[in-house]
This record gives structure tokens, C-alpha cells and sequence, in this order.
């Protein structure tokens, strides 16, 4: 799945979404760098997850209690099927998104 494609899902699901990427090493790109082992990878990539859950925890912490973007009401006026039309079982499916409309 592309990030094009996670946006446009999480943006259905009327959930905030951003891209958070951090390197685990140089030597695939840049010519000068040596090269490097895999214990450094992976030690890298340990520090980075310590630093994910870390972001993620100040981010949720700084969160604000309510929501003043459109993410929150992103099918309100996305939905073109008439809602009898919809199936039972769709319905029911979808109504953690679907229910509030």
C-alpha cells in the first residue's frame, strides 16, 4: 500500500493521518558513507522504535480534546448513495463510520 493510498483510507475513516519516517542507515545512498553492519542497522532501528513510541506518546499527550479539523466530518458529504440503498449487512459493517450520517 502507498502512502497516497493510507491517506485516502485513513481520510475515509475521518482519521487525522501523517507520515513519520526515520533512516536506519546512509549506505544505500550517499556515496561517500561507508558501509555499514548489520548490528548498526539494527541498533539503529531499535533507537528509532524508542523514538516512535516516544513521538507517538507526545503527540497523543498534545493532542487537543476536541477536533477543529475537517478530518472528523470527511464523509458527511462524501456518501452519494442513498442510504436505503445501502445493504443491512454493509451497514452494519461500516457503522463505526457510517452510523453517526
Amino acid at each position: 500500500m502507498t502512502n497516497l493510498q493510507e491517506a485516502k483510507l485513513a481520510r475515509e475513516a475521518e482519521i487525522c493521518y501523517s507520515t513519520a519516517a526515520m533512516v536506519t542507515d546512509y549506505d544505500c545512498w550517499y556515496p561517500g558513507h561507508d558501509s555499514v553492519t548489520v548490528d548498526q542497522v539494527v541498533s539503529v532501528l531499535m533507537k528509532n522504535a524508542e523514538n516512535a513510541c516516544a513521538m507517538v506518546r507526545e503527540t497523543v499527550a498534545a493532542m487537543p480534546k476536541t477536533r477543529r479539523c475537517k478530518c472528523g466530518s470527511a464523509l458527511a458529504h462524501a456518501i452519494q448513495t442513498d442510504r436505503k440503498a445501502i445493504p443491512a449487512a454493509a451497514r452494519k459493517r461500516l457503522g463505526l463510520l457510517l452510523d453517526k450520517y
